[in-house]
């Protein structure tokens, strides 16, 4: 049995394009906060309850890499001592801004990681969209030149998925994309912060100056054919409850777990930390209860945890896979399509490529 769970305790970050829909996933917002994002596992965000209480998830990985990271964690953080998985809830009343991000090559310049990231849509407004690449046919450099008027007519040439609530797109390094308005996602990616903003929409601050803008960095580490497809979930098939992998790449794989009460599942693969973020009902995890918003991750130990719904419960779970033991294997003896796996994977090919003899 595990002991090492740690109960996380979110930062609220105010953003202008924020809004108030976090407020249902339990968050204590204050009528006319614009909050934009709930960071739940950036590196300093505070342990409330449980393994290492009153630290930070940074300070916990410093403290012993080696034992805290596990091996497919500390391969994906290039050895450096960092939690490894960034989750986030983001609700954007408003459009973010269209931006990219490098690669770990053209990252490590910066003495920082890459990001690649995937979203899943909790909710979205009707019309809402998700803007993911260019518009096959448009030509880069008149995508370059529209970005640079700063006037947001590099928008109409992004190519646009309806924000569908329950899907979800992985979007590898390099994709020039944008969340559109209206939509609240949950999203993991690379522990990176390295943005490069591109267009903003045409928005200007109250002395009707643009925000900074990042385009000679951000166009360098661009890749204009990457266009990102939702992805189909792939069932596990467990003995109770529903039980899916929504996305897997080399930095994390996502899945999502449904169970009526009294219905359990063991989370944790021994060579990750795995973070439970519980979006609807309550689970208890060992001696810790979680409820709709709250948090929890499994430290990496010889033991897993078990999950028990207290409530009818949802939650996504997030770790970084041996991606043949805890992705290929997983999904085959699950007696899924085996031509469904690779999809996991979207046009990173790591899944595939761990399909590999």
């Amino acid at each position: 049995m595990n002991s090492r769970i740690s109960i996380v305790s979110p930062r609220l970050e105010c953003k202008p394009w924020g809004g108030q829909k976090l407020a249902r996933f339990g968050f204590p917002l204050q009528s006319g906060d614009t909050v934009g994002e709930a960071l739940v596992t950036a590196g300093e965000a505070l342990v409330s309850h449980g393994f290492g209480a009153g630290e930070s998830l940074g300070e916990i990985v410093a403290s012993d890499p080696d034992a805290l990271l596990g091996a497919s964690a500390s391969t994906a953080v290039s050895g450096r001592a960092l939690f490894p998985l960034l989750v986030k809830l983001i609700d954007a009343r408003e459009n973010l801004s269209i931006q990219v991000h490098p690669n770990n090559d053209d990252a490590f310049g910066l003495d920082r990681l890459g990001k690649t990231e995937a979203w899943h849509v909790l909710a979205a407004e009707a019309g809402a969209m998700l803007y993911l690449g260019i518009q096959p046919g448009v030509d880069f450099d008149d995508f370059k030149t529209a970005a640079a008027r700063l006037d947001e007519s590099a928008a109409p040439l992004m190519r646009t998925i309806p924000a569908q609530p329950g899907i979800t797109v992985l979007i590898p390094a390099g994709t020039i994309h944008a969340l559109g308005a209206g939509v609240m996602v949950y999203e993991v990616q690379q522990p990176s912060d390295v943005t490069y903003r591109l267009d903003d929409w045409g928005r200007v601050d109250a002395l009707g100056q643009p925000r900074e803008m990042h385009l000679e960095a951000g166009f360098a580490v661009s890749d204009p054919a990457s266009t990102p497809e939702p992805i189909a979930p792939v069932s596990l098939r467990p003995a109770v409850g529903e039980h899916h992998l929504l996305a897997a790449c080399r930095f994390f794989s996502l899945e999502r777990v449904s169970l009526h009460v009294g219905g359990s599942l063991d989370v944790g693969n021994g060579d990750s930390p795995t973070v439970v973020t519980v979006i609807e009902g309550a689970v208890s995890i060992q001696d810790l209860s979680l409820t709709t918003g709250m948090s929890a991750v499994v430290w990496p130990t010889a033991g897993l945890a078990t999950l028990i719904a207290t409530k009818p419960m949802i939650a996504l779970v997030a770790m970084i896979p041996d991606l043949d033991r805890d992705v290929v294997r997983r999904v085959r003896r699950a007696n899924t399509d085996p031509r469904t796996i690779a999809v996991l994977g979207g046009s990173t090919g790591d899944v595939l490529a761990a399909m590999k003899p």
